[in-house]
């Protein structure tokens, strides 16, 4: 593990600059509401909220959706407020028959699901995702930091009643909502769920060697016919609130 994440991750946590990222409005607005002395610094169309929680130095950056926004919010957010810890949060999709809706899935590692080769087919030939090949970008998983997750993971499961996954989060522009290709998506990558934003996050932040984690609530699950349900956005940011003087 790269020595310099050790030091940003051992400071004590009044110390500590702590970048949440949300990229909907419902996904940042309570942490924004609780902030102390807040102050807001707009880039381009990306908005930051400085201030503090229980005095733990905040900044929570209004993404935007899509993995390039994401991209782009991180790039600015790391070299504007070097902050020490990254968290990617906010709803996503289900991937898997026994995650519901409510259920929270930490991101050991995140990897890119809309990134493909596919092979040549003539005028007529038609089209078949199930024959699309993985290129570089899918196949370069990306990896939080190990001893980031083991504290959110240990904090969660002493702050919540919800269910808690470790694994893959699977990331890419794009809203799947058919059973075989939720599927075939799940075969190849192993992830457990769907959203647009931590693939860029994690990308990003693995570059500039700063410590980052994706942590999402299930908000929905096609698999299931779960209905989307937005509003444990605002669920999975009380539990975070909890566990901020822990990380």
């Amino acid at each position: 593990m790269n020595t310099s994440n050790i030091s940003k991750l051992e400071k004590n946590s009044d110390s500590k600059i702590i970048l949440i990222q949300g990229a909907m409005d419902i996904e940042v607005q309570y942490i924004i509401d609780l902030l102390k002395d807040k102050k807001l610094i707009q880039i381009a169309e990306y908005e930051f909220y400085e201030g503090t929680i229980d005095n733990i130095k905040i900044v929570v950056s209004k993404t935007l959706v899509g993995t390039i926004n994401a991209t782009i919010a991180t790039s600015i957010g790391i070299e504007k407020f070097n902050p020490d810890i990254v968290i990617n949060q906010g709803i996503a999709g289900a991937h898997k028959e026994d995650l519901h809706v409510g259920d929270i899935v930490i991101g050991e590692k995140c990897c890119n699901i809309n990134s493909f080769k596919m092979p040549i087919k003539s005028k007529g030939e038609g089209s078949n995702p199930f024959e699309w090949e993985l290129n570089k970008r899918a196949k370069d998983i990306q990896q939080a930091n190990l001893k980031l997750v083991d504290l959110v993971e240990k904090s969660l499961i002493s702050n919540t009643k919800n269910k808690i996954y470790r694994g893959i989060l699977g990331s890419g522009d794009v809203f799947n909502r058919e059973y075989d290709r939720i599927s075939w998506i799940n075969n190849t990558f192993n992830n457990l769920s769907e959203d647009m934003e931590s693939i860029g996050t994690y990308s990003v932040c693995n570059k500039f060697k700063v410590p980052c984690i994706g942590i999402r609530i299930i908000s929905n699950n096609e698999l299931l016919l779960e209905d989307f349900d937005k509003e444990q956005a605002i669920e999975l940011q009380q539990t975070l609130i909890n566990i901020l003087n822990q990380l």
